[in-house]
């Protein structure tokens, strides 16, 4: 028409914009899953800012030891225990990510000892490693991120009937876990789990799940023992007598993170505090170095810690937490739970807790993703997701929420 302007390409790009910013989202959301430590953050593929908001399974740690390692046709073994997991059930929950705790001697292929000199097959099905790799391939196939921790180990230690040391059966009788790593099984753990999942951005390491110190030798500090190693006089066997007496060596965080490292794995790796990990308050001060600087804080956060159950200013733990976070360093709340009992209404502790670590980019993860019968941390009733009243409704109502992007979960 005379007198009007053509439109410029500059006028056309709105039109342009929508097709190309489609494209970039679905390129986007084929990426495949990846967590990185990038300024002191946890970080996706694209670099966006990631809150791991997870479960943790129990079975792979117990099952294969424990004599429960049958599939539910008793045709097979199955290190599950016959309980293996939906992973579409817990993506149902909006959560993006798994914890799976494992044992030493199973994935090692051990033979290992009860007090008593009783020998037991760690893998008795020899398909311990296979069922921990296809796991980890389901999980992150479903967009599930994976922390693989190493839940239970011992030492090599004296039983009757053997000329020396033998590997002590993890989670012998009642059930009881050492106080740290061990120095004879858990490097060769980590350098052989690094090996086989260092190609897979998606798995985190968890390098040992509840540290304690009760029993150091003279003279040693519980937090330099948890950095660099030490001497633990007593073991657990989990029985009667619960320990024995038994000089023994522990792993410390610093070498088990350079037995990851050394495989050329930069997958990020968790260490985990004092006092049960309940206790952040050395971790600054005696962290690992991590060349690679993929390093972060784990942390246990029950009700019945030493610190206030609810997070608020000046509260020790928390405080440390924070203080962790502003240092350059993820904090990862590994394990959580509350009461759980039929007709328990409300989580209080679930209530503060999770928006206070979305508030402040802590990731976290709910004890457990397992039917079981106990009154405390337990988040469902069955297979199927039914959450559990008390606990387990509220963590699954909040991770809904926090997915629909909403601010103010509580």
């Amino acid at each position: 028409m005379p007198g009007t302007r053509p439109r410029s390409f500059i006028a056309h790009l709105p039109w342009l914009a929508l097709p190309l910013f489609a494209l970039w989202a679905a390129a986007a959301a084929c990426l495949p899953l990846a967590a990185r430590v990038r300024d002191g953050r946890l970080v996706d593929a694209r670099g966006a800012p990631l809150i791991l908001r997870g479960v943790n399974i129990s079975g792979l740690e117990t099952c294969p030891i424990q004599g429960w390692a049958w599939n539910s046709e008793r045709t097979r073994y199955d290190p599950w225990g016959g309980s293996h997991p939906k992973w579409s059930a817990i993506r149902a929950w909006k959560a993006n990510a798994v914890r799976l705790p494992l044992n030493e001697a199973s994935w090692l292929g051990s033979t290992v000892y009860d007090h008593d000199g009783r020998p037991r097959a760690a893998d008795p099905g020899g398909n311990y490693r296979a069922t921990v790799i296809d796991a980890v391939n389901e999980a992150t196939a479903a967009g599930l991120y994976v922390i693989l921790d190493l839940h239970w180990g011992g030492p090599k230690v004296p039983v009757p009937g053997q000329a020396g040391p033998v590997p002590q059966t993890p989670f012998e009788g009642d059930g009881g876990q050492n106080p740290m790593a061990d120095l004879d099984h858990s490097l060769g753990f980590w350098a052989t789990i690094a090996n086989t999942f260092r190609d897979n951005p998606a798995v985190l390491f968890d390098l040992y799940n509840e540290p304690y110190f009760w029993w150091l030798a003279p003279g040693q500090d519980e937090w330099r023992v948890w950095r660099d190693g030490g001497t633990i006089t007593q073991y657990v066997t989990g029985t009667q007598p619960y320990q024995l007496p038994y000089a023994w060596q522990s792993a410390g965080m610093q070498a088990m993170l350079n037995a990851v490292r050394g495989t050329g794995a930069s997958n990020v790796v968790i260490a985990s505090g004092v006092n049960w990990a309940g206790d952040l308050s050395g971790w600054l001060a005696h962290r690992p170095a991590d060349p690679l600087r993929q390093l972060a804080a784990g942390w246990h956060a029950y009700p019945y810690r030493k610190d206030p159950s609810i997070p608020a200013s000046g509260t020790i733990q928390y405080a440390y937490a924070l203080g962790i976070a502003a240092a350059g360093f993820p904090v990862i709340i590994t394990e959580t739970g509350e009461h759980n009992a039929p007709g328990t209404v409300g989580a209080p502790l679930m209530a503060a807790l999770l928006p206070w670590a979305d508030q402040h980019s802590i990731s976290y993860f709910g004890w457990t993703w397992n039917a079981w019968k106990n009154p405390d941390n337990v988040l469902i009733r069955d297979a199927d997701g039914t959450p559990t009243d008390g606990y387990g409704r509220q963590f699954r109502d909040h991770l809904r929420c926090a997915a629909s992007g909403r601010a103010d979960c509580r």
